[in-house]
């Protein structure tokens, strides 16, 4: 194994001090394996339409985060996608702690109205419900994942202008570009059960709600505690 480099030291530090702060935020959090997990190999025989749901995505369900195999393996790409991971999954632990069983409602709705459709043992009218099934636009989960991934967002810049400022703007111009593109693609796609197609639309919401950041410094309570620590 090679030696760690002092950016290495660095992450490993600043990792530890983001997982400490979600512990002492997040009563039972804890860090799973999926493969390990009876509960993600469940939901992976009903996600048929995320072909990745077990090898390269990670799941978030409160008070656990689940993470494919290759979580943890040191590399110097890896080291700022964890942190970048880390605190977008945070997010979504403190949003489902502050809003109770209403977050699970927002981030599973329409869909989760097809169980209406047991009324069916008194009306069959009820079956209609199953057509929420159907991949409609979600309001809730697009708001929910969207505060979470404009963090990751703001973490890959912050994590990257830590050490190179010199060209801040370039880094600035990556993620408002690429970034912002390949996240709203994953809105629009399977990875998220085409939960917003309007594309144009939310990359300007992006562009608007991160660059609100950059000059202002809009950033609630939360988003700032995880700035802080990045930024030690």
């Amino acid at each position: 194994m090679s030696a760690m480099s002092l950016k290495d030291l660095e992450h490993l530090k600043k990792r530890g001090a983001l997982l400490k702060h979600i512990q002492d935020q997040i009563p039972g959090f804890k860090i799973v394996q999926k493969r390990n997990s009876l509960l993600m190999n469940f939901l992976s025989f009903f996600l048929f339409f995320n072909k990745n749901f077990m090898t390269g995505y990670i799941t978030t369900i409160y008070p656990h985060i689940y993470v494919p195999s290759w979580w943890g393996r040191r590399s110097k790409k890896w080291n700022s996608v964890e942190l970048e991971t880390l605190a977008r999954e945070y997010i979504h632990l403190y949003d489902r702690k502050r809003l109770g069983w209403l977050f699970n409602i927002f981030y599973l709705s329409p869909q989760i109205f097809a169980l209406l459709a047991f009324g069916a043992i008194w009306n069959l009218w009820w079956l209609l419900c199953l057509l929420f099934l159907l991949p409609l636009p979600s309001l809730g989960r697009t708001w929910l994942e969207f505060r979470a991934h404009k963090v990751g967002l703001l973490v890959r810049y912050w994590i990257l202008c830590d050490y190179k400022n010199k060209i801040e703007e370039r880094y600035w111009k990556f993620i408002i570009d690429d970034g912002v593109s390949w996240v709203v693609k994953q809105f629009s796609s399977s990875a998220y059960y085409y939960m917003f197609p309007f594309e144009n639309f939310l990359k300007k919401r992006f562009i608007k709600s991160l660059e609100n950041v950059k000059m202002n410094s809009k950033l609630s309570s939360e988003m700032s505690e995880v700035k802080n620590i990045l930024l030690d």
